[in-house]
């Protein structure tokens, strides 16, 4: 008997990339690069380093912006 596991996989991505997902929801918005690296400096959102890149959790980004 197969079980199918549903784990669902979090959205990591760099500043930038999230950045410029953000821009195509609200081409608008006032949320810079610098806004998101405090966000990060100050442990409000889930991240990692990779060499110099921040990589971060897109889903905790956006719940940290009360977006979804």
């Amino acid at each position: 008997m197969e079980t199918t596991s549903t784990t669902k996989l979090a959205r990591m991505r760099t500043i930038n990339e999230a950045l410029a997902l953000i821009k195509q929801q609200d081409p608008e918005t006032a949320v810079t690069y610098n806004f998101i690296r405090k966000l990060l400096d100050g442990d409000r959102v889930r991240h990692f380093r990779s060499g110099s890149r921040y990589i971060l959790n897109f889903d905790d980004l956006l719940n940290e912006l009360n977006m979804n």
